[in-house]
C-alpha cells in the first residue's frame, strides 16, 4: 500500500508536510507545474500535527506557506488595505505601556 504526503524542500533538505512512521520507506519524485508555480500541497498537517513536530520542521512548513501567500498579500490590497486600530485608538494612552 503506498500513501502520497506533500513536502517542500528548504536548505537542501525534504520536510514531509504530515508526520511519516518510523522506519518508512520513501520514493521522492519532483513535481514541477508550468510557469514554475509551486505545488499545492496534497497533505497538509494540522495544527495538532504542527505542535508535535520539532521545531525546525515547524519552522520551514511554516515558512513555506508564508511564500506561498506572500504574493497573494502583496497583490490583493482586500487582504490587507484595512487598518487594525481606528484613528482615535492609535492616539490612546490610556492602553500605553510604558
Amino acid at each position: 500500500m503506498s500513501i502520497t504526503i506533500a513536502g517542500v524542500v528548504k536548505n537542501g533538505v525534504v520536510v514531509p508536510m504530515a508526520s511519516l512512521p518510523e522506519g518508512a520507506q520513501v520514493e521522492i519524485r519532483l513535481s514541477e507545474l508550468p510557469g514554475g508555480e509551486t505545488p499545492v500541497p496534497a497533505a497538509r498537517p494540522t495544527p495538532a500535527e504542527l505542535r508535535r513536530m520539532p521545531r525546525e520542521q515547524r519552522q520551514v512548513i511554516l515558512a513555506a506557506a508564508a511564500e506561498m501567500a506572500e504574493h497573494d498579500y502583496r497583490s490583493d490590497k482586500e487582504l490587507n488595505s484595512f487598518e487594525a486600530f481606528s484613528e482615535e485608538e492609535r492616539y490612546d494612552d490610556k492602553f500605553d505601556s510604558r
